[in-house]
């Protein structure tokens, strides 16, 4: 039997298909039309916020979001998959019964993680996992979270990886999340930009490398598409070459505008808001520059996401309090 025609589109079709359940973030988060760029043609800038009710920022409604996601971003494809299968033909009261207890699943190996690698419950994670596959198309390749509570699978490096397939160029990209939610938006940068110059020397990204071959969630490709995908991490392939390594940023982070907006009338407040965050753009773009060429990172691709908050803190407590993270 001859074997399965490896089918390009097919593929990139099929990527952006995973990366499409997120719709409802449109309705959370708004994307902000700006012209701000960096002096670095390989990194784009976009810009996000809540979604305003009466004149005030929907968080309430957007840690609900979250608390949502957390089955898709902590557990595989094929563990989501096998779940569902075992649920058909149960009565729905069942099924109901079975979703809670794969939520509930997801919620205890996110905390596990979490605490193993001595983090805060960090929402910024789940944060980048949408907006990757939300706005870049790319969905997940590795999911990290079952990695973190194994005790024989030390797991550093970025917080997620993502993949994309463009068939026109036939280029694979993978994409390498990172997080940063401080009050301080200076700060979150700093760090952020440190924490990628980190990732790519060569010994990080080997270890990145090695958990996309041994725990990437190829599931539902075909034979021929798994092998496509894996012959670009092959450094004796030709792929090899026409792999892209990009990173991706999200800088959530304290914004003092949301303080005076009270004494705006409802209806003036999101166009007041949207003029503050593009100004404030400005600055953070001449601020990453800066933390680029300091770490000497020049041509490297690079998405970075910039989500203003009422208050980094109270959005972790809120998130924590929604998944019953305990003190």
């Amino acid at each position: 039997m001859n074997a399965e025609p490896f089918d390009p589109e097919a593929l990139q079709s099929l990527l952006a298909s995973l990366a499409s359940g997120h719709d409802e973030l449109s309705a959370r988060l708004r994307t902000l039309t700006h012209a701000v760029k960096s002096q670095n043609d390989r990194v784009r800038l976009h810009g996000h916020y809540f979604a305003f009710r009466e004149g005030l920022p929907t968080v309430a409604e957007f840690v609900d979001l979250l608390s949502q996601k957390l089955v898709s971003f902590c557990m595989s494809r094929r563990q989501i998959d096998d779940a569902y299968a075992s649920w058909q033909g149960l009565p729905p009261p069942k099924q109901i019964e079975r979703a809670i207890e794969l939520r509930n699943r997801a919620y205890d190996l996110f905390k596990r993680a979490h605490r193993k690698t001595s983090r805060n419950g960090e929402f910024g994670e789940v944060i980048t996992y949408l907006l990757i596959e939300h706005v870049l198309n790319a969905p997940q390749l590795v999911s990290k979270m079952s990695l973190k509570t194994s005790p024989q699978m030390p797991v550093h490096g970025s917080d997620g990886i993502h993949f994309s397939y463009d068939a026109a160029t036939g280029g694979l990209t993978l994409l390498w999340g990172e997080s940063k939610c401080y009050g301080s938006v200076s700060a979150a940068l700093g760090e952020a930009v440190s924490s990628v110059a980190e990732n790519l020397q060569d010994g990080k990204m080997g270890q990145e490398l090695f958990l996309v071959k041994e725990h990437g969630d190829l599931s539902v490709l075909s034979d021929a598409a798994r092998e496509a995908v894996l012959s670009f991490l092959d450094p004796w392939n030709e792929n090899y070459n026409r792999r892209v390594d990009a990173s991706v940023i999200l800088i959530a982070f304290d914004f003092n505008r949301f303080a005076a907006l009270q004494g705006i009338k409802a209806a003036e407040v999101e166009a007041t808001f949207q003029e503050a965050l593009r100004a404030e753009l400005e600055a953070c773009a001449t601020r990453l520059d800066g933390h680029l060429r300091r770490v000497g990172i020049e041509r490297h691709s690079l998405d970075v996401f910039f989500l203003p908050v009422p208050s980094v803190d109270d959005l972790r407590t809120r998130f924590q309090d929604r998944i019953g993270w305990a003190a």
